[in-house]
């Protein structure tokens, strides 16, 4: 794999170091925190939590969503929840390459295994992921 497709290792430890935690109410004793990821629209009217795993967790709405048509409000959820589950799984895909690595696992292949067999995408995927939607969909919004 040429040198210009592989990511930078220094964002994806930054991307782990960045990992919201749920807030301790949220948990018991028995029971580690678990990492959330959030994302919310430019017009901040939905803003959807994912599990690491891509479960959504969460799905806020503001006041302003009642000025959607009920087709619209559900698109626009479904749009920022699968960001949301991309952005968590991108995450899921740091910290296995991570753990592969300390493991003594070869970064190529780990990297393969971890987009071809399991479907996850780099951190650098799901930003630019999130970066092209907002420029398309949001292009004429100004709050």
């Amino acid at each position: 794999m040429a040198a210009e497709n592989q990511p930078d290792d220094t964002d994806e430890r930054d991307d782990l170091a960045a990992l919201d935690f749920t807030h301790p109410a949220d948990y018991t004793d028995e029971a580690p925190p678990v990492p959330v990821f959030t994302v919310a629209n430019p017009p901040g009217t939905v803003t959807v939590t994912a599990f690491m795993d891509g479960r959504v967790k969460q799905i806020e709405l503001s006041s302003r969503t009642t000025d959607l048509t009920e087709p619209e409000l559900a698109d626009e959820i479904v749009v920022i929840a699968g960001l949301a589950t991309r952005e968590a799984k991108s995450a899921q895909y740091a910290f296995m390459l991570e753990g592969m690595r300390e493991q003594g696992h070869n970064d190529a292949g780990t990297r393969d295994f971890l987009a071809r067999d399991l479907d996850l995408p780099t951190p650098e995927q799901a930003r630019a992921e999130r970066a092209q939607i907002f420029a398309t969909r949001y292009a004429g919004d100004h709050d």
